[in-house]
This record gives structure tokens, C-alpha cells and sequence, in this order.
């Protein structure tokens, strides 16, 4: 339900949090603050509702602080509040309290709990569309957390109290399908919970949908086996057993209903193609033209069932009202010759249906919406050729899903085809699935999946090639491929998970080979190259059945783990889109990174964009830098990677008050993907000092110490830490003090970094006898994925010695071993005896 319209703040927090504020306002600068959205959160939803103490919220998200700095941090997080939501929304009682006007600021879970507190349990329950803030989390901020699990857990439970409540209230009203579905919806919140599940078994049981009753016993053990590894317990399974024995399949149980469909999905994936682009079936006509067909029970239905689909679609011209990307599946035609089975025809749909929904690259008519449009096909007899047709143009679904089944002996047969509406041709067979008569649950199931499994090659382009003959991978490792794919590609990159995800897809189907290159990847992302090199090689004897495009996909991954940059390049090129903007930055030439880039509206791809902005940097243009920069800002206001991009372009220009202003801005934001606000000031000083600002650079590397040590002591006793403060004093020109730092640092385990920065001090104090041993020290220790690393260090030791032929030809060799060109090159320190030499002007040019 809608809130009223007197309010100006709308809050949704049961299920993905959405937050509508006054007109005018960007909710990001607060959803995407995961501490200020917590806050708001808390002061919506917390029981009992009302004002909450100070000190109770300074103890939930700034637990780690001095009670003098958590109240600072409260009172600029309701300052920024109250610039969002406007006046008088965020209110006070006191100097202690804080709450929230809830005649100005809506929020369902009042909402939800008002309507049960009034015993409107249906407008509680339409409110309710998930858990608390589903998948929200706050890094390192554990009291919030436990907060938020118990009033997840609360509510869930008020919602499936209220459920169940409205199921024995149908039934004791005689209303069997409201009844039903209310079971239902109380078992979906606690999926888990045995005596839920026996409580709908025998509530679906009394009401005579004793078959719903047992798929909803089987989809419970499946639960049970995959997430516990357990069983039901026994009186679950004598409770089952019992209503088994009164299903009477093949009488045609009267009172039988199909699952719950699933929510109409329009999700759908990046450039898929229409069917007619992807096929990888002849038709069927012209197949049974060409080639001869054994007419035995399987081929036989193929065949038979297969011709008179395309014969009664006839004309061959395309219906533009159909979306081939809609499909709606039909009851599957009864040609066993046994009218007692045809129930099974519409489950089989109803089942294939609920497979469908978890594919995220069609959009799938409902059971119910394919009903409501054609009534008349309800039953398995009515789903004739010409009744297909119908459903499909009454639907406007341009692919439709039919089939038969047959029985033989004591076994059941489905055979199905997934047909293009708009003109008669079929796009795939389904190979057929068989199986006992008396189990028809397991086979059906076995359906849907197989069923599933083809409309994922079929309709998603990364996976069909007509060519390659490869088999539909099986919806489990499809699923699982999903899964990673949504991780890998979320903000921020959940990088491991999705790895998790990509290996066990493999695991499922070791002839799937998109998991194998996301794989791949994945390892690359997370600086694991001889994972990442072992994982490639094992894809180069599946090449002979890539796609042109997997194979330039290849040689990419193959070039970036040996760091061949310019087979990186070339292989970018050909495949084509952004990474090949994003593989020249890295080769040194961006302003053919400009030019790839900037052709699309690229702030829809996050790290893109940063691509785009930094080859703007590259290329000296920082005007267009700055402005990408104050357009990117709208979209993503709330990032630490954006704020350092604009501070950088600033001090490139010689706005240094602004820069100056700006810097404790990076203190508000959250963290992101390891970068923190001492990262922004220390990047901010090194671009001052880079154009000549010393001075104004020595002031923000100050900043950044004070950060620095102001963190708490857990975080200040990392080695991590340690050495960020020993490259402020080091970018301070503090050298002594940095010395004792890194010398520290260097009895722990051997680092690269550590050697190198104990190698360019030595320089600086002149010191040429340990430079140069410790210069000799580094050959060799870089490690798979540093590229050169150590090379670099032994060029930035030449430089400061006064070698700058020597230091040249390192830093040659350092880039053909694979390291990255970046915005950080024209701002090293340590190569500033290099600025006026012309091979080294030549080589940062690039291709500007």
C-alpha cells in the first residue's frame, strides 16, 4: 500500500532499502553512506519506536571511539541527516534524545506493525515484501548488526504468525484456495521450520489438495538435504506416507492445485539478441524434409507432435506484437491415450513455469496470467496446435514452450520443444525425460530443469554460439554461474564469492565454459596468478568449440597472466567494447582510451568510467578531467575514488584552495574497496608536489598523518597501517623517521615495497654502497602478478644515484615485463631527477 500523501519522506526498509525524500533531493548522498543509512534505519524501526538515547546510538555505530569523538561523529551524521529529509523531520527531546516526526516521515515497518496492532493482517503482509533491510551490512560495526538480525528475525516471525493466521481463518470459512496460499506464504518465511511444514502439509491435506501438500513435503526435504544434510524427522515422514496413500493420481484428484507461480520477472541480461539471432535448431519442417526420423516412442513424438506445431502456425511472416524474449509455456498435450493422466499435463506446466522464473534472461508468462488470457486451455486436452497459437498471441509472448508426454509400461514420458511464436520455427528441442508412473514429482522436476537448462543457451548470447553443438549446461550449474556473474559484477566486486560461485558451476558441469573463464578472471582480480595461469591453461583444449569471441577472450587472459601487454591490447581490440579502452590506459596510450571510452554513456560502468577519468589525467587534458569528474559526482556522490579523482584533477589546474577545502571531505565517506581518507590525502599531495606545489603537498601529507594516527590501536598495530604512515613521513621528506619505520617493518616477513623504500633512502642520504646492495637485493623478488615490480624500484634507485641512462633503460624493461602505466608514473618522487630528460619525457608521453 502506498503511504499518504501528507508525508514528504517515504522509507522502505522490508526488503531492499529505498528512500524517497523531499522533491529535488538525491537519496544516494544518504543510501550510499552505509553508517548515515544505518542511522536513519534505526531511528525508523527501532521497538519501541520513538526518541532513542544518544548514548545508545553512539554505542551502536561508533563503539570503537572515545565517547567525545562517537558524539561528534552523532552529530554530523543527524547534521547531514537534516540537510537530506529537511526541516523539523529529525527532532529532539532534550539534549539526549533524538527521533524522527512521524507526521512528516513515513516508513513501512511502522506501517506494518500499525496494521497488525489494528488486526488488518492482509495490508500488514502486502507491506511486508521481504526481511529488514535484506543484504545490508556495516563493516566492523557489530552491535548495530546484532540489532539488526533480531528485528529481522522479529518481524519475520510477526508476518508468518500473521500468515498462518489468515490460512486458518480460510479455512475455517471453507475458502480452500485462500487458505492455501496464506500456508504458503506463512511457510516461505520460516522454509526451515518442521512443524510449520507439517502444520500446511495437513492444512493443504483437509482442504483436498493433497498433491500440493506433497510438493510442498518434497521442496521441504530437498531444503533439509542441500542446506542441513539432514532428513525430515520421522513423524514429518509418517505424516506424508499418510497423505501419499490417499493421492490418487490417475483418478484425476479433484482438488489437485498447481504450486504458486512465480512473480512475473522483466529482468533481463545485457544485449540479448532475439531467438531468431541465437538458433542453433533447423527448422523443424525442413529437419524432417532432410532426415530420416525413427518412428519409435521417443522419435515418434518428436516428430508428430513437433510437425503439427509448425504447420499450424503457418505463414511464415513475423507478428510484431510478440516479444521473443517472452515466453509462456502450455499445457504439455496428453498423447499416452489415457484421459486419467491429464492432470499431469497442466502440472508439467505449472512446474516448467516455476523453473523459467529463476532464469533471469526471459520474461515468463505466470500460471495464472497464461489462464486468465485463455481460460479454455486450461486442460491438457484443449492444448492442441492452433489453442498454442492462441495462448501465445493472447499473451504476447513470442516463444512459447510445448510438448507432450506418453506412457510405456509403468514409466511416463515428457517430450518438449521451445517454438518461435512470430513465425512457426523451432528453436530447440528438449531432450526427453522419463520415469516412473508412480513417482511423477521427480519427473517433472526433471523437466523443468532440462527445460530450464535449454532456455538459458537459447536466449542469453554469452552462452549460445549455433556453431560450437555445445549441450545446455544443467540449470544447477547455470544457476551457480548467475550467481558469481551477479557477484563479479556488483558494486563494490564481491570477487571471492563469486569465485566460490564460478568454481562450484564447474564443479556441477566441467563442460561449461563461461564459470571457466569468470574463474580465470576472478583469480586475476584477486592477484592469484598461478591460479589464474593454471585455470587459462586449461581452457586452450576446449578451443576448438569457442566462439571467435571466447577465443580473443582467451588469448586476453592468457597475455595478461604471462603480462604481455601488448597481446593484451591486441586481443581487447579484437574483441571489441570497453575493456579495450581500459587494456590501452594500461599500454600507455590514452587518448585511444579517451576515444573508446568516452563513445558511450560510460558512468554506468563504475570502474569504467574511473578508466576513462584517469586516461584524461594520462593525457594532460584536466579540464575534461575535471568535468567527467563533476559529472560523475551526480551519479556516484558518495565515493572515495570519485573525491580523489577531483582533488587530483584540481591540483593539476593549481586550484590549490580548493583542494585544500576539500580534503576533509574524505572523512565522511565511506571506505572503499581498501582505500580510506589518509589514501585521498596522501594522492592529493603527491599531484601538489608533481606541478610544483611543495608547500600546499607538505600541508595535506600532514593531514593525512593526523588521520593516520588518530586511527584506534587495533587498526594502528597492523603492519598495513604501519606502513601507510611510514610513506607519509617518507612523502613528507621526514626521511629519518621514515628509516625506523621501514627498517621495523623490515624484520617481519621479506616485502618487495619495504626493500625498495629502504633502497631509494639510502640514495637520498647518499649512501650509494647500501643503495646499490639493496638495488641487487630486489632482482628476483617480485612475485607472480608484480610485473616488474622490482625492476621499477631498481629505476627509482638509479634515478635518485644520478643514473639516468640506467634508471631509463630499468624502467623500459620494468614496462615490458607487464607493469601497468597509470596516472601514478608523471607523480613518482623518486623520478623527479628524470623530469628534464628528454628519453624520459618521451617515454611518458605515451601516445599524446
Amino acid at each position: 500500500m502506498s503511504p499518504p500523501s501528507a508525508r514528504n519522506i517515504r522509507f522502505r526498509l522490508l526488503g531492499a532499502a529505498d528512500l524517497q525524500g523531499p522533491e529535488g533531493t538525491d537519496p544516494r548522498s544518504v543510501v550510499a553512506r552505509p553508517k548515515l543509512l544505518g542511522l536513519l534505519s534505526y531511528l525508523a524501526a527501532a521497538a519501541p519506536r520513538g526518541f532513542q538515547r544518544r548514548d545508545t546510538l553512539t554505542g551502536l555505530f561508533w563503539g570503537e571511539l572515545s565517547p567525545e569523538r562517537a558524539r561528534g561523529a552523532l552529530r554530523q551524521s543527524l547534521y547531514y541527516l537534516r540537510q537530506f529529509l529537511g526541516e523539523g523531520v529529525v527532532v529532539t527531546r532534550g539534549d539526549e534524545e533524538v527521533g524522527l516526526d512521524g507526521d512528516l516521515f513515513w516508513c513501512d515497518v511502522a506501517a506494518f506493525e500499525g496494521a497488525l496492532s489494528r488486526q488488518a493482517r492482509e495490508e500488514a503482509l502486502e507491506l511486508y515484501s521481504g526481511e529488514l533491510l535484506r543484504g545490508f551490512y556495516i563493516p566492523a560495526v557489530p552491535e548495530f548488526e546484532r540489532w539488526l538480525d533480531g528485528r529481522r528475525d522479529e518481524l519475520r516471525e510477526r508476518a508468518r504468525v500473521a500468515a498462518w493466521e489468515l490460512a486458518q481463518g480460510a479455512e475455517r470459512e471453507g475458502n480452500p484456495a485462500d487458505a492455501a496460499r496464506w500456508a504458503r506464504q506463512a511457510l516461505k518465511l520460516a522454509p526451515l521450520d518442521e512443524e510449520m511444514v507439517r502444520q500446511v502439509i495437513e492444512l493443504l491435506a483437509n482442504a483436498g489438495d493433497r498433491s500440493g501438500a506433497v510438493r510442498e513435503y518434497d521442496a521441504f526435504a530437498r531444503r533439509m538435504a542441500e542446506e542441513l544434510e539432514l532428513e525430515p524427522a520421522p513423524e514429518t515422514r509418517a505424516l506424508i506416507e499418510g497423505v501419499r496413500s490417499r493421492v490418487d493420481l490417475l483418478g484425476g484428484d479433484a482438488a489437485i492445485a498447481p504450486p504458486r507461480p512465480p512473480s512475473e520477472s522483466s529482468a533481463s541480461l545485457e544485449s540479448t539478441p532475439a531467438p531468431s539471432a541465437v538458433r542453433a535448431v533447423e527448422p523443424l519442417a525442413r529437419l524432417v524434409a532432410t532426415r530420416p526420423f525413427r518412428l519409435g516412442l521417443i522419435a515418434g513424438v518428436a516428430t508428430v507432435v513437433g510437425l503439427a506445431i509448425v504447420w499450424a502456425f503457418g505463414s511464415k511472416s513475423e507478428s510484431p506484437r510478440l516479444d521473443p524474449t517472452r515466453v509462456v509455456v502450455a499445457a504439455f498435450e496428453n498423447r499416452s491415450g489415457d484421459p486419467e493422466l491429464d492432470p499431469l499435463g497442466r502440472m508439467a506446466a505449472d512446474w516448467v513455469t516455476e523453473g523459467l522464473g529463476r532464469i533471469p534472461v526471459v520474461t515468463v508468462v505466470p500460471s495464472t496470467a497464461g489462464l486468465a488470457a485463455r481460460p479454455d486451455l486450461a486442460g491438457a486436452a484443449n492444448s492442441g496446435p492452433a489453442d498454442i497459437q492462441a495462448l501465445a498471441a493472447a499473451t504476447n509472448a513470442g516463444t512459447v514452450v510445448a510438448g507432450a508426454y506418453y506412457r510405456s509400461g509403468a514409466n511416463i514420458e515428457f517430450q518438449a520443444q521451445l517454438v518461435d511464436a512470430r513465425n512457426g520455427e523451432l528453436l530447440s528441442a528438449v531432450a526427453p525425460v522419463g520415469g516412473p508412473i508412480d513417482s511423477p514429482g521427480a519427473v517433472v522436476d526433471s523437466l523443468s530443469r532440462r527445460v530450464a537448462g535449454t532456455v538459458a543457451r537459447v536466449f542469453d548470447a554469452r552462452l549460445a554460439d549455433p556453431s560450437a553443438g555445445r549441450e545446455p549446461p544443467s540449470l544447477e550449474a547455470y544457476r551457480e554461474y548467475l550467481e558469481g556473474r551477479d557477484a563479479f559484477y556488483s558494486e563494490p566486486m564481491q570477487t571471492r564469492q563469486a569465485l566460490t560461485f564460478f568454481q562450484h558451476s564447474v564443479a556441477l558441469d566441467s563442460t561449461f565454459l563461461e564459470p571457466r573463464f569468470f574463474v580465470v578472471l576472478s583469480h586475476i582480480n584477486l592477484g592469484q596468478y598461478p591460479a589464474a595461469d593454471s585455470n587459462a591453461q586449461l581452457l586452450i583444449p576446449h578451443r576448438p568449440r569457442m566462439t571467435e569471441e571466447h577465443s580473443h577472450l582467451l588469448d586476453y587472459l592468457l597475455a595478461t597472466v604471462r603480462g604481455d601487454r601488448r597481446a593484451a591490447l591486441e586481443a581487447t581490440r579484437a574483441l571489441g567494447g570497453l575493456d579495450a579502452g581500459v587494456e590501452a590506459l594500461r599500454s600507455n596510450r590514452p587518448r585511444e582510451a579517451v576515444g573508446v571510452l568516452a563513445s558511450v554513456k560510460i558512468t554506468d560502468f563504475y570502474y569504467k568510467w574511473l578508466t576513462l577519468v584517469d586516461a584524461y589525467h594520462a593525457a594532460g587534458d584536466y579540464l575534461p578531467e575535471l568535468r567527467e569528474v563533476e559529472r560523475g559526482r551526480s551519479v556516484y556522490p558518495d565515493r572515495l575514488r570519485v573525491l580523489e579523482a577531483e582533488l587530483r584533477a584540481l591540483a593539476a589546474l593549481g586550484r590549490v584552495d580548493e583542494v585544500m577545502q576539500r580534503l576533509d571531505e574524505s572523512v565522511l565517506l565511506p571506505p572503499e574497496e581498501g582505500r580510506v581518507p589518509g589514501h585521498v590525502m596522501k594522492s592529493a599531495a603527491a599531484e601538489l608536489r608533481a606541478h610544483g606545489q611543495r608547500e600546499a603537498s607538505f600541508a595535506a601529507v600532514d593531514r593525512a598523518l593526523e588521520w593516520l594516527q588518530s586511527r584506534p590501536e587495533e587498526e594502528a598495530s597492523s603492519g598495513f597501517h604501519r606502513f601507510e604512515v611510514a610513506e607519509a613521513l617518507y612523502m613528507r621528506e621526514r626521511w629519518d623517521d621514515a628509516r625506523v619505520l621501514f627498517e621495523r617493518l623490515a624484520e617481519g616477513p621479506p616485502h618487495i615495497n619495504v626493500q625498495g623504500f629502504l633502497g631509494v633512502l639510502a640514495a637520498r642520504r647518499g649512501d650509494r654502497g647500501t643503495a646499490l646492495a639493496i638495488s641487487d637485493r630486489l632482482t628476483g623478488m617480485a612475485a607472480p602478478g608484480d610485473f616488474g615490480r622490482d625492476v621499477y624500484w631498481q629505476a627509482c634507485i638509479a634515478s635518485l644515484l644520478g643514473e639516468r641512462e640506467r634508471a631509463m633503460t630499468l624502467l623500459s624493461e620494468a614496462y615490458a615485463r607487464g607493469r601497468l602505466f597509470s596516472v601514478r608514473l608523471h607523480r613518482d618522487m623518486d623520478l623527479e631527477p628524470l623530469h628534464d630528460y628528454q628519453p624520459f619525457q618521451d617515454f611518458l608521453r605515451g601516445d599524446r
